[in-house]
């Protein structure tokens, strides 16, 4: 037993020599491992309390027990890294010896981002090219006169590229009242978006809509032109955002045959004009979790400028982690309550202004 206790402490004597070693202000000395440095805080790994974070300036001493170079960083804002190694000054502090300016030694006090070489780069990880959602809402109700039920699913897959935005997006609701068919509509649209600067971009985009109810068999925009980021900005992982479009599009509108009261049966109705592309995007995330986004697109056509169609959708969404009782493989799951209204200036006869459709979903990120 005694040589069974003395192997123990010889192995934890060898493993406190290999392991690094981290001195607080309050005289506190923890052994383990450094992981990394970013936001003002030490990332420290400990065998008896998992991952510790720890602030910079509540560090009094810090010893590295390997020679392994690491990445450094000194303006979060910027991609510019140093690869450098750990060593000890005349004081016996313990530096940051840059590789291609050995003459340079950095403090641990000016290095505002440290991390291993073979890790991912925590200010600036790398782009997920493609990003997927899904969201579903159902609903339905049953009295003694009335029987309802309406459907809403959306899809959509974004690709992100050093300066260039990919988006297919499609998108269903139906509604049933007693049995009849009360709402239908099919949208389905892609977004190309390049930018050449942070502030200038252009655009090029295609939404085909099919709505019973609102008299389009098809109806296609097919639109591209100039657009401006007035607000955009990303703290903390919450981005804020204020875009404007402003471009030229092509309408093409197909009707339901249609027999109007004192007329004779149509046919079906081709309308193909040439329109403005006006569009504005507001987007905020709240701190609570909270993300609220509001799109308009306003396409008023140039041979008649009171004749166009202005779309308009606003939703709120809440990431369910954010209570704090899902699971962390449901974690990426939001619920979206938002409206979608269609108002045409000059719609056909017996069609009215505004088309409005309200939904509550469930979305699901990937």
């Amino acid at each position: 037993m005694f040589r069974g206790l003395l192997l123990f402490c010889l192995a934890l004597g060898a493993w406190a020599l290999r392991a690094d070693t981290l001195t607080t202000t309050g005289g506190d000395v923890l052994h383990g491992t450094v992981k990394g440095i970013k936001g003002g805080r030490i990332s420290f790994e400990t065998s008896f309390a998992g991952t510790l974070s720890i602030a910079q300036k509540d560090v009094a001493k810090l010893d590295y027990a390997s020679d392994q170079p690491m990445f450094a960083r000194t303006d979060p804002s910027s991609q510019a890294k140093e690869e450098v190694r750990v060593a000890k000054d005349a004081e016996g502090n313990t530096v940051l010896i840059p590789e291609g300016k050995k003459a340079e030694a950095l403090a641990l006090t000016e290095v505002a981002t440290l991390w291993p070489t073979d890790a991912t780069d925590p200010d600036f990880p790398p782009i997920k090219r493609w990003s997927y959602s899904t969201s579903l809402g159902f609903t339905g109700s049953s009295g003694k006169y009335t029987k309802d039920l309406s459907m809403s699913l959306y899809l959509d897959a974004v690709r992100t590229g050093e300066n260039t935005t990919l988006k297919l997006y499609a998108s269903m609701d139906k509604a049933r009242s007693n049995g009849t068919l009360t709402a239908e509509r099919y949208i389905g649209g892609v977004d190309f978006e390049h930018r050449p600067s942070d502030y200038c971009t252009w655009y090029v985009r295609d939404e085909g809509q099919h709505n019973r109810f609102s008299d389009y068999k098809l109806r296609n925009v097919l639109g591209g032109g100039y657009g401006l980021y007035l607000w955009n900005t990303k703290t903390n992982g919450r981005t804020s955002l204020l875009r404007f479009r402003l471009g030229m599009a092509h309408t093409y509108v197909e009707h339901y045959t249609r027999k109007w009261p004192g007329t004779a049966s149509l046919d079906r109705v081709l309308d193909s004009d040439f329109a403005l592309d006006v569009g504005l995007l507001f987007h905020y995330d709240f701190e609570s979790g909270v993300s609220w986004n509001t799109e308009l697109t306003y396409t008023p056509l140039l041979e008649d400028l009171d004749k166009g169609t202005l779309v308009h959708e606003s939703k709120l969404s809440y990431l369910m982690k954010e209570l704090g009782l899902v699971d962390e493989r449901l974690s990426d799951i939001s619920l979206e309550m938002g409206m979608r209204n269609e108002y045409q200036t000059r719609p056909e006869p017996g069609n009215c202004n505004t088309d409005t459709t309200w939904y509550v979903r469930l979305k699901k990120s990937w």
